[in-house]
């Protein structure tokens, strides 16, 4: 007669392995959700609250209008007089802003002139003086690696120039030589 019951000890080691698996699976769950809520925090800490309101932050109209007259030439800036002219001046100024753009987009080797960087109005807040920094960084950043490219550029061409030339002078050896055993063969027969 067999023992239809499983042995006592061996349900008790399925339970201790089930559980412990289990176990293994809250720490996991446990452990992502800690990761998760960690990253978000950092995440949190590194982002600039923009929500926040200070006297130290100026109000979307503020921005805007800094940047507007940073991106006006100085020579209409000073001309600006009466709000007539201001008007007109205004007008011009982001006409002759949008030529600027559409001429920097053919061009891409536009260079600014040194005066118009000196006489810019500064910007009125401290945010936008920090923008204008990291715009001015990535712009010589930019700079900076198209000029490395532009060298490796040339450095290749003037080693393909180089190569090529070794290969003309190559062909004509062998032309000359053909060209020797051609008449060598025309003068036995």
């Amino acid at each position: 007669m067999k023992n239809k019951k499983k042995h006592l000890l061996l349900s008790k080691r399925e339970k201790a392995k089930a559980a412990k698996s289990r176990r293994r699976i809250w720490i996991a769950i446990i452990l992502a959700l800690l990761f998760i809520v960690i990253g978000y925090l950092v995440w949190a800490q590194s982002v600039p609250e923009t929500s926040k309101t200070g006297s130290s932050s100026p109000s979307i109209a503020e921005q805007n209008e800094a940047a507007q007259s940073a991106a006006m030439p100085a020579e209409n800036v000073l001309s600006e007089v009466n709000s007539d002219d201001a008007i007109t001046s205004e007008a011009t100024a982001l006409d002759q802003n949008a030529t600027t753009t559409d001429t920097a987009d053919n061009s891409n080797s536009q260079v600014p002139k040194p005066a118009t960087i000196l006489s810019a109005p500064l910007p009125k807040t401290d945010s936008l003086a920090k923008e204008e920094i990291d715009r001015l960084e990535d712009e010589r950043k930019r700079w900076a690696a198209q000029e490395k490219l532009a060298s490796e550029q040339l450095a290749m061409n003037k080693k393909l120039t180089d190569m090529k030339e070794d290969q003309i002078a190559l062909l004509e050896q062998q032309i000359a030589q053909l060209e020797a055993e051609s008449t060598v063969q025309a003068k036995v027969e």
